[in-house]
């Protein structure tokens, strides 16, 4: 699998945005444990600010358009990293 990257994000080395604006969290390893590849879903806080949950915390699309660098990246993701739906 093959993902074309036109955004990342200071401070969130792992989160990134296709030229589409679909979000992603790459994988990668904490101390605790394993984070798998994974497309992130838009919610709403308090029913008002829209935004993502970024590890337990959530962080509005105001900060992350002022956090945001254009970069022009392919990435390729092994199909073992994928959370599957089942």
């Amino acid at each position: 699998m093959t993902l074309v990257i036109k955004y990342r994000f200071q401070d969130f080395p792992f989160i990134v945005a296709d030229g589409k604006g679909v979000f992603y969290q790459l994988p990668n390893s904490d101390s605790t444990y394993y984070k798998s590849f994974r497309k992130l879903t838009r919610i709403l806080n308090n029913g008002v600010t829209e935004g993502y949950r970024i590890n337990r915390k959530f962080v509005s699309l105001h900060q992350l358009r002022k956090r945001a660098y254009i970069i022009n990246e392919i990435i390729k993701i092994d199909d073992h990293h994928v959370k599957l739906p089942f």
